[in-house]
């Protein structure tokens, strides 16, 4: 498919820390038409499934502003300004939010996080036989409970509800795919 739509302007309507809104004006070549769309721009996130040598998929329990509730996620967040490599985000991320490490992180892939109005990707890793190494190293808005879950109950805790964040949901699987192939 030809890409038709050309960007002919930009600018930004609102930009505060990690987060900027524009407006861009496109021209549609084949239909002659110029439309208004709105874009949120993002740095690109992370987010890591650590387990354990027990088996156990190391988990953060979170407030979560945006549907008013506390949710059970994988330890996950955003590269910093300036930092390039996503395993190096995804390393830093599982240590400040659990106090766990892995000596080796694997890519397990990455999607694009909602490409109707971002321009983000979101990187999946999976961290094997994680140890806890130290104390959690929270930002000043966090507030997150380490909680530990086996791995053979991740499945149920998806289909009840208890996992419902759908980039969770989606390392999970990428995950899950991972660990059935390494076991062929």
């Amino acid at each position: 498919m030809k890409k038709l739509w050309e960007k002919k302007s930009s600018k930004v309507i609102y930009q505060r820390g990690i987060v900027s809104f524009k407006e861009e004006l496109c021209y549609h070549s084949k239909k002659k038409i110029s439309y208004p769309f709105f874009k949120m721009e993002f740095l690109d996130w992370v987010n890591i499934v650590p387990i354990t040598p027990e088996k156990e998929v190391v988990f953060v329990k979170q407030y979560r502003f945006g549907i008013n509730d506390i949710t059970l996620e994988v330890p996950a967040g955003t590269l910093d300004f300036g930092e390039h490599s996503p395993e190096s985000a995804a390393k830093r991320e599982l240590l400040e939010e659990t106090g766990y490490s892995s000596q080796e992180l694997i890519h397990l892939g990455k999607v694009a996080v909602n490409p109707a109005i971002q321009n983000n990707y979101c990187h999946f890793y999976l961290a094997e036989d994680v140890t806890l190494v130290g104390e959690q190293d929270l930002d000043l808005t966090e507030d997150i409970k380490v909680e530990l879950v086996k791995l053979a109950d991740i499945d149920d805790l998806i289909f009840n509800g208890s996992i419902n964040h759908s980039l969770v949901v989606l390392a999970l699987l990428y995950t899950k795919e991972y660990l059935k192939n390494k076991d062929e």
